[in-house]
């Protein structure tokens, strides 16, 4: 079907969160600055409004639930707001992050406006709403071929957008006694934090006594937090308790401290997806060491020194090799793995995309990124 490309690009993009300093989604900030900039316009429409500082072509909508608005109540809001954009016509094109139900949602108002909707999606979630967003949408838009889990031919690759402007080498390591092991996410099973108390069990019996874990997240369903409960329990039947941490929940303006703190950072998924914590790791010029494939595209020729088989005793020996290798040859590597997520990873360098994206949507045209068919045949 094609569509009219009057004037630029006037997007509306709809989010969970917006809220510079927020723990999970700060990267939605970092999006909507970035997009500003390849856009007449900006809309957003989130959930929950926290802190922002957005540039003047930006306007935002809350649905309140910051505030304890009622889900019902934010649901009427959001249809409202969305219907007053799209049937005006003040925004040409639609981006829905994250949430296939926005997607849904969206459809009949953009099929009413004859605007291109399109849905960011980098999960393993293969829900009946993804499927039923997936019939409507013009395209899914994620970051590597193993992140949307529907086989589409409308399922773009596009890369990661990570804020490299914040997540940067700190000026000065703080010297630690003994090196320090990070991970971080969402304390629940699928991100694998027992591997890693029992790696650095390991690790502190043989090649490096002196190491320690610190582990930045926190749960959000009852059954994550009967799970940090059991990891606690698996680090004192080890007897490593005294030498893992549990630091909680880090702001996004904090994250980059964080990294910037370890030796090495521990990227570990029972299933293999480019998330963003390994990319800020790098992009912060912290070593990684990961069991997840996704990230061979961006380890490249350094596979053999980060990426390790999915169990505690290999992660351990990954850890000890790499602990044992001299820094200056450990971290020339590691810059040159930053320069490469600062170039393929970059918000910047997303925003470019998104917009290409939605203004070859606009036209109805195919846009000219590779699908996830092709990205994953080409590995």
């Amino acid at each position: 079907m094609s569509r009219p490309s009057d004037s630029g690009l006037r997007l509306l993009f709809v989010t969970q969160e917006l809220d510079r300093t927020s723990t999970n989604l700060a990267v939605a900030h970092t999006w909507t600055a970035e997009l500003a900039r390849q856009a007449e316009a900006v809309h957003v429409v989130a959930a929950r409004v926290g802190e922002v500082d957005l540039p003047s072509n930006v306007s935002v909508t809350g649905l309140g639930r910051e505030h304890g608005r009622s889900r019902a109540l934010a649901a009427m809001a959001f249809g409202a707001v969305c219907a007053r954009l799209v049937l005006r016509r003040r925004v040409n094109a639609v981006l829905a992050h994250m949430v296939p139900a926005y997607a849904v949602a969206l459809a009949p108002l953009t099929r009413i406006a004859n605007a291109p909707l399109a849905l960011w999606y980098a999960s393993h979630g293969l829900t009946p709403m993804l499927r039923r967003a997936n019939r409507k949408i013009d395209a899914a838009l994620t970051a590597s071929f193993d992140s949307y889990p529907i086989a589409s031919e409308r399922a773009y690759v596009l890369g990661h957008g990570i804020d490299t402007g914040r997540f940067r080498p700190p000026d000065k390591r703080k010297p630690e006694q003994g090196p320090v092991i990070g991970m971080a996410g969402r304390l629940t099973p699928l991100k694998g934090f027992e591997p890693g108390i029992t790696a650095l069990a390991a690790l502190r019996r043989d090649a490096c006594p002196e190491a320690r874990l610190r582990i930045a997240g926190e749960p959000f369903y009852p059954s994550d937090r009967a799970y940090v409960d059991e990891l606690k329990a698996l680090a004192d039947t080890l007897g490593v308790r005294n030498a893992v941490e549990f630091v909680g929940a880090v702001p996004g303006d904090a994250m980059a401290g964080f990294y910037g703190s370890l030796d090495v950072f521990v990227n570990w998924r029972a299933q293999p997806a480019l998330d963003k914590t390994g990319l800020e790791a790098l992009a912060c010029a912290t070593p990684l060491i990961t069991n997840n494939r996704a990230y061979r595209g961006v380890l490249g020729e350094h596979s053999g020194d980060f990426l390790v088989e999915s169990s505690s005793d290999e992660l351990a020996l990954g850890l000890g090799r790499l602990l044992g290798m001299r820094v200056d040859s450990r971290q020339a590597v590691v810059e040159r793995l930053r320069a490469s997520v600062v170039q393929e990873h970059g918000a910047p360098g997303l925003a470019v995309r998104l917009a290409e994206a939605c203004n070859a949507l606009r036209r109805g045209a195919r846009p000219q990124f590779p699908t996830v068919a092709e990205t994953e045949a080409s590995l």
